[in-house]
């Protein structure tokens, strides 16, 4: 019976691997970094080559050079003999130079090519003056090495001949191992270059992969990912930190609209069900005995969603970012001019207001927008004057806060604000659940908060024992 045969799992997923290398090496191949590190690795490659190949240049041919200046010595000094001794006197110093020196070639010749005085025989095919490389034959090889003898050639009156030479074998011996070093070192340069290159490749492909799956994740839905950091500060940590800074930023924003979301279709639902409600009763005019009140409520109640919705605009357009005119604002002033407008409220309410100016002039001027500061200063005093009973106290100061700050607060002897709460109460329709039955949308701070960001500032917010201290802190400028 034939039966099927399966390779075991362990096989097939082994079978996979190489393809899955062969996959890999490409990617890194196709990087910016490999590129780059081939790139340097070339120039890197040809500025050694020069380096040795100057070594080279200047090593050879300074020994070369030395063996020309001695020959040329030699042959002066032969020729000195001959002007003050004649044929006699150049035949001895030849053989004296020649007696006993391995590395250096003394001949005379006649003009028949016959040897009269040296330590070798007369080269064949060397008849005229001048430089010449002749061939030499090497001794253990047995050989012929061409070029390894430089010889000077000068002929004399009556055909004679005189040849000087130097075996230059050591020279060649010299060359041929800088030309080993030099080839091997670009092989080695380049191989480890290479390995270099694929290494630095992995790694910066591997910190890469990093902000690739987290940006992947974030299209997926995963606000919540971040960018892994190494802890070592470099380049890539920067980066790193600078786009988890702006994720936390994103992230913020999206839950700041999903609660605004939230808020809008919570808050909102109750008085559009009664603003429904009155219209409808307004259309019933045999029950209802005044349908002009009931218009009059629903109108009132447009108006509060109306101000909902211009707080909300308002709150957008600050935190977007966008360009706004900007010009100094004397915070002193404007706080007074915004006191005013609310003496007469508090007086109403039975509350007691006070204002104090401790800073003025430079000291509380800031670079912003004067409509925004001044709706934000509004709605901490609307908040305080709100709060706050029959007979308390509310206070308006300005002062300095150190050398670059002023200091804008507005405090009140109210219920204030529990302390787990201070954080939320900046929230968009954030309310206490004993401020649900008063009027309100729950923006007021949300738009302090915003404008005071806006303007490179903070708001804070401390108990006053009994009620809430506001204060809004600013840079000079």
């Amino acid at each position: 019976m034939l039966t099927s045969l399966k390779r075991p799992a362990a096989e097939a997923a082994g079978a996979d691997l190489p393809s899955d290398r062969h996959r890999h090496l490409g990617r890194l191949l196709r990087t910016t970094t490999f590129r780059f590190a081939l790139i340097y690795l070339g120039l890197f490659i040809g500025s050694v080559l020069l380096v040795l190949w100057l070594i080279y240049w200047s090593t050879a041919g300074f020994l070369a050079g030395q063996a020309d200046t001695g020959i040329r010595e030699d042959m002066q000094a032969l020729a000195d003999r001959y002007r003050t001794g004649g044929m006699a006197s150049l035949a001895e110093a030849v053989n004296e130079r020649g007696m006993g020196n391995a590395s250096s070639i003394y001949i005379l010749s006649a003009g028949s090519g016959a040897t009269l005085a040296g330590n070798q025989f007369w080269p064949k095919g060397v008849d005229e003056a001048g430089w010449a490389n002749l061939p030499v034959k090497d001794p253990s090889t047995g050989q012929v090495r061409p070029g390894d003898v430089r010889a000077l050639i000068a002929v004399l009156p009556g055909g004679y001949r005189v040849l000087v030479g130097r075996d230059l074998g050591e020279v060649r011996v010299l060359r041929e191992r800088l030309e080993r070093v030099i080839g091997w070192s670009m092989g080695l340069a380049l191989v480890l270059g290479l390995v270099g290159g694929l290494a630095m490749s992995r790694v910066w492909l591997r910190r890469l992969d990093g902000v690739t799956r987290t940006a992947e994740a974030i299209r997926e839905g995963m606000l919540v990912s971040r960018v892994p950091l190494t802890g070592s500060g470099d380049e890539f940590d920067q980066l790193a930190h600078t786009l988890n800074a702006m994720l936390d930023r994103i992230e913020a924003l999206v839950a700041g609209i999903r609660h605004v979301s939230q808020g809008i279709a919570h808050d909102l639902r109750t008085p559009l069900t009664r603003l429904r409600t009155r219209l409808e009763l307004a259309l019933m005019h045999d029950t209802v005995e005044n349908p002009r009140e009931v218009l009059e409520a629903a109108i009132e109640e447009v108006d509060h969603l109306l101000a909902t919705f211009r707080a909300l605009l308002a709150i957008a357009e600050v935190e977007s970012g966008g360009s706004l005119p900007i010009a100094p604002v004397p915070l002193d002033a404007l706080a007074l001019s915004t006191g005013e407008l609310y003496d007469a409220v508090a007086e109403d309410q039975g509350i007691t207001f006070t204002m104090a100016v401790e800073a003025t002039g430079p000291a509380a001027t800031v670079q912003g927008n004067r409509q925004l500061l001044g709706q934000a200063l509004a709605n901490l005093l609307d908040n305080a004057l709100k709060y706050t009973p029959e007979g308390g106290h509310v206070s308006l100061t300005v002062a300095a806060d150190g050398p670059s700050r002023v200091k804008v607060t507005v405090a009140d002897n109210g219920p204030g604000i529990p302390a787990e709460d201070r954080e939320r109460v900046r929230e968009r329709f954030f309310r206490l659940d004993r401020d649900q039955a008063r009027p309100g949308s729950g923006l007021g701070l949300s738009l302090v908060d915003a404008v005071a960001q806006r303007h490179g500032g903070t708001l804070v917010l401390e108990d006053n024992g009994p009620g809430l201290k506001a204060q809004l802190l600013l840079p000079v400028g």
